[in-house]
This record gives C-alpha cells, sequence and structure tokens, in this order.
C-alpha cells in the first residue's frame, strides 16, 4: 500500500531486471485454494465460449484498460492527438497577424494556456510553450495568466480508490493539467540507525515534505516499521515511520520517494509561476484557474502529444493508470462536447461500444477508465466479447499489436505463468493486478497457428503470511500461476474444457 509509493520505481526496475519471476513452475489443474476463478474462451473457426464461471462479476483491474483501448481506437482513432494550446486575446493580435507588444516588451493582453489532460507533458514542453511569449519580445503581460481547465470535470481521482494509495505515483490524479505524469521523486536522507531522516526536495520542485522519520536497521524495517506518507492540501506532504539505513557509513545511501501530486491545480500554479520568472516574465494581474473558457482568442502556439495509438500502447504495456483514465476523459469530452467527469467517461465508452460495436456492456459496472477501483465489475463473458470484437476487426484497429507479449515486452516480460516455452511468445495480453487480484485478458496464438481471445480473472487470492512475504520481495512467483499457466497451455493446445481439462 503506501510503502508502495517509496519503492515503486525501484520495485518496477527490479521487476524488468530479475528472471526469478520467469523461473519454471509447474502447470496444475487444481486451482488455488479460496480462489474465485472466471474463465472465458474460444477456439479456432468455433462461436462457442468454453470456460466456468464465466457469467459472474469479477473485478477486472487493470484488463478494463481493454474497454478503454477499444473505446479510443474506435471513436478518436489512431491518429488523434490532445492539444495544449497558448492563447492570447484576440485584441493582442496586430493587423499583420503578429503579437502587439509594445516598445516597453508589454503585452496587453490576458494569455491563457488551454490544457487538455495530455499525460505526456512534461514540465521542458511547458516551458517551451510559455517561451513562445518571450520570442515574440515579451517581458511583461499586462493582465492575468488563465490556467484553462474545463477540458474535465469533477474528482481528478475516482471512488473506491484507496485512500493508502493516494501518495503513490500509480494513483496520480487524472486532472487537465498533467505535468511530469503529476508525479515527483525526492528522498530522505539520514545519518544511520536510530538517526532522524531528513527530507530532500530536488530544487525548484514546488512541493514541501515535513518528516518525523527514524531510520532503523534493516533487519528491523517491515511489520509495522515501515513508511507513511499523509497529504496535505497544497502538495504537502507528512512523513511518518522507519526507512532501513545501514550501520556502514558507505552503504548508507539516501532514501528513494516517489510520490503522486495530490493538488494538480496547484501544481500547475506553481510551476508556471516558476516558469515565468525563469523566462523574465513579469504579470501584472494573477495566474489563476478558470473552469470556463476564454471567449474570443487566437492561439499563438501549441504542443501536441504523440498519436492515439501511441498512448494506448503506452497504456497497455505499462498498465499506466493516469493515461488510462486521461484517454478515457478525453474521449468523454469528445462525445459530450462537455466537462469530462468519470461518470461521463463511462457513459461515453457504454455509448460507443453499443453503437460501434454493438457490445453491451449490459450490467458491468464501471468507474473508472484504468480498472484502479475495486468497484470495478465484469464478467468473464462480457471481457471475452471485447476480445473477440478485436480479434475480428484488429485489421482496422489494430490492437493486439499493442499489447505485451509472453517473455518479450510490457507487463508479461516476465510472468510466471507465460514466460517459458510453449507459451513464451505466443501470448498478448493484458495484465490487472490489485490487492488478491490477478487477471489476465488477451490472445493466444495455438500451436496451429490460430489466435483466439481468453479471459482469466482470479479475483480473492491469499495465502500464507510466510508464503505472502516470499511473493512480496519476489524470492518466489504466487502460486496461483501454475494454474493459470495449465489453462493458457490447454487453450494453446486447442482443448475444450472437459473431463481432462478442468
Amino acid at each position: 500500500m503506501v510503502r508502495k509509493l517509496l519503492t515503486s520505481f525501484i520495485c518496477a526496475t527490479a521487476l524488468l531486471t530479475t528472471s526469478l519471476s520467469a523461473q519454471a513452475i509447474p502447470a496444475t489443474s487444481t486451482p488455488l485454494e479460496g480462489a474465485q476463478v472466471g474463465i472465458a474462451y474460444k477456439l479456432p473457426n468455433s462461436t462457442k465460449t468454453y470456460g466456468k464461471n464465466n457469467s459472474l462479476f469479477f473485478h477486472p483491474a487493470s484488463t478494463q484498460k481493454m474497454v478503454t483501448a477499444l473505446a479510443a481506437m474506435l471513436y478518436l482513432g489512431g491518429d488523434y492527438e490532445l492539444v495544449t494550446k497558448l492563447e492570447v486575446q484576440g485584441k493582442a493580435i496586430a493587423k499583420n497577424n503578429k503579437l502587439n507588444v509594445d516598445s516597453s516588451g508589454t503585452l496587453h493582453s490576458d494569455v491563457i494556456v488551454k490544457f487538455t489532460g495530455d499525460p505526456t507533458l512534461r514540465v521542458d514542453h511547458y516551458q517551451s510553450l510559455l517561451a513562445v511569449l518571450q520570442k515574440h519580445g515579451v517581458r511583461r503581460i499586462n493582465g492575468n495568466v488563465i490556467l484553462d481547465v474545463s477540458r474535465f470535470g469533477g474528482p481528478s481521482r475516482a471512488n473506491g480508490w484507496s485512500w493508502d494509495d493516494l501518495p503513490s505515483c500509480f494513483t496520480a490524479p487524472s486532472a487537465p493539467i498533467i505535468l511530469n505524469r503529476n508525479c515527483t521523486f525526492a528522498q530522505l536522507k539520514s545519518d544511520g540507525p536510530g538517526t532522524h531522516a531528513a527530507p530532500l526536495v530536488p530544487a525548484g520542485v514546488p512541493i514541501e515534505l515535513y518528516s518525523d522519520v527514524i531510520a532503523v536497521e534493516e533487519s528491523d524495517y517491515g511489520g509495522d516499521c515501515i513508511l507513511e506518507a499523509n497529504l496535505f492540501i497544497d502538495n504537502k506532504y507528512h512523513l511518518t515511520g522507519c526507512i532501513p539505513a545501514s550501520s556502514n557509513s558507505k552503504n548508507n545511501k539516501p532514501w528513494p520517494l516517489s510520490l503522486a501530486i495530490s493538488d494538480a491545480q496547484r501544481w500547475g500554479l506553481d510551476w508556471t509561476n516558476m516558469l515565468l520568472k525563469r523566462l523574465n516574465i513579469s504579470v501584472s494581474g494573477e495566474v489563476k484557474i478558470s473552469h470556463t473558457p476564454e471567449s474570443d482568442t487566437v492561439t499563438i502556439a501549441q504542443r501536441t502529444s504523440p498519436k492515439m495509438r501511441d498512448l494506448v500502447e503506452y497504456m497497455l504495456q505499462k498498465s499506466n493508470n493516469l493515461y488510462a483514465d486521461a484517454i478515457a476523459k478525453n474521449i468523454a469530452a469528445e462525445y459530450f462536447n462537455l466537462p469530462a467527469t468519470y461518470y461521463r467517461a463511462n457513459r461515453a465508452m457504454r455509448s460507443i461500444l453499443s453503437q460501434y460495436a454493438k457490445i453491451d456492456l449490459g450490467s458491468s459496472y464501471i468507474v473508472d477508465g484504468s480498472g484502479l477501483s475495486p468497484h470495478n465489475l465484469m464478467s468473464p463473458d462480457t471481457m471475452l466479447e471485447i476480445l473477440d470484437y478485436i480479434n475480428q476487426h484488429n485489421d482496422t484497429l489494430g490492437i493486439i499489436e499493442l499489447l505485451p507479449v509472453s517473455g518479450k515486452s510490457g507487463t508479461l516480460q516476465w510472468r510466471a505463468s507465460t514466460f517459458n516455452e510453449p507459451l513464451k511468445e505466443h501470448v498478448m495480453a493484458k495484465t490487472g493486478t490489485l490487492q488478491n487480484v490477478s487477471n489476465l485478458a488477451g490472445f493466444v496464438i495455438t500451436k496451429n497457428g490460430n489466435r483466439v481471445p481468453f479471459v482469466m480473472f482470479t479475483n480473492s487470492i491469499t495465502y500464507s503470511e510466510r508464503t505472502r512475504d516470499l511473493v512480496k520481495y519476489r524470492r518466489s512467483p504466487s502460486p496461483h500461476y501454475s494454474y493459470e499457466r495449465y489453462i493458457i497451455e490447454n487453450i494453446y493446445e486447442e482443448k475444450a474444457m472437459g473431463r481432462d481439462f478442468k
């Protein structure tokens, strides 16, 4: 939970570099005791659905990103781009279509930055956008700098997101203003066990850290002695608890932190003020937020995102929640031509799938575009219908090529159930992980070269404390992977569920 925010990028690196997860595991026909398993799949040249518990509802977790991917490619298209615009009032444009700046370098106009929830927008991109003013000779803005956030409305985090995960970068707020993925990095520095751990914030990053953290021996870290972060307003954080430290000063390096921004609007305001100061541009009025689009404006510069297919690929490969919810909200903004909320994103995606693919999501409960909320519910049958449509129309959609490949890329590179032969590089699928949830939904290239869709939802995963620790610290793959491998190998063999395939 909270400790994830402190070690998330270390763990991510470890998962991408270690081969421990990919160690050979035996396939077993017996599911993990107590786990709830739902399976649905198709076989070549057949319309029949095979599986079990396939009409029951499960937490889809990040497999729900397949819904977002399909809706995005159907409605927005692979070439769609998000555009962040720098605008001025119409009166500031001279007859020669140039910016009207007087001899003192003063621009007599408001300046508007129109944000669109582009998850790829970085601070350096933003600085380059604002620097266009400098290139026009602007040294002073006689007016306001307005950050237009009218593209999205409502909360920037969805219902059900775990409160103690909120400081983690994987729950960064999906807001109109996204800079550096609404995530930042810092460190805690101690002088060894028993000493106070002081916060170190990179120069110029507009956050505040307050630390009451104590360093302890590495053997004492864990259990009740962990690092915790509490969010305050205005991107202030209070850190408590423990971090591990070495008695050997040479080995005692600063402890890394990754922190989600709590207030995206404050993040945008602070960066705007700092960047204008860096560009030596003063403002006579305010730097402020606006939820209402300005009228009579002219765009003088803009920054476009990578194309939608690239955003979808990153979302699927990395299972990035910020990308998923930003894409879902932009679908809603375009579909309804209204400020996008999580509710409108749900309604838009349902309507798009119904209109364009004849897929009825029915009683599926959709809260967000990422699958991060445990409130989300979907049946294997419904997910299989989505995958089946993608499979039949992939020549125009081009989604399957964007998925992680077993033993090769993304979140499937080291997955123990699919890393080894015969499944290696024969599974293209989206993973889905929450606490006690591990899902897989995608496609298998069978032994005969056929591509078939499958869904495997495994919820309510739990085991002994000893096994939990082994899995948590990546000393052993999760026991549920053995059954997952068994199921997928049988699909690879093109077997229907029967007496020999339970």
